[in-house]
C-alpha cells in the first residue's frame, strides 16, 4: 500500500473515531446547558425549530473541532513513526 493511501485510511479512522465520540458530548452539554433532553431526531416535526437549528449549529461545530484534533493527533503519531508528515499533507501547506 502506497503512502497516500495508507495515511488516508489512518486519516479517516481517526475522524470517524472522533465523530463517534461527538453525539454523547453534545448530548451531555444540551442536558447540563437546557436541563431538558436533546432533540432525538432533529427533523422530527415536533422538535421546535430553535432547538434543531441549535442542535444541528452545535453538532457541526463539535463535530469539526473534533475532526481536527484527531487528524492532528494521527498526524503527529505518523509523524513520530515515520520521521515526516505523510506527502498528502503536506500539499495543504501554503
Amino acid at each position: 500500500m502506497d503512502e497516500d493511501r495508507m495515511w488516508n485510511s489512518v486519516a479517516a479512522g481517526s475522524a470517524i473515531a472522533g465523530v463517534a465520540l461527538t453525539k454523547p458530548l453534545v448530548e451531555r452539554g444540551w442536558r447540563l446547558v437546557f436541563r431538558t433532553e436533546p432533540p432525538g431526531n432533529p427533523a422530527d416535526p415536533d422538535v421546535a425549530w430553535r432547538d434543531a437549528l441549535i442542535w444541528a449549529l452545535v453538532t457541526g461545530a463539535v463535530v469539526g473541532v473534533i475532526r481536527l484534533f484527531a487528524q492532528r493527533l494521527a498526524a503527529g503519531v505518523w509523524h513520530k513513526a515515520k520521521g515526516s508528515y505523510p506527502n498528502s499533507l503536506s500539499d495543504t501547506h501554503p
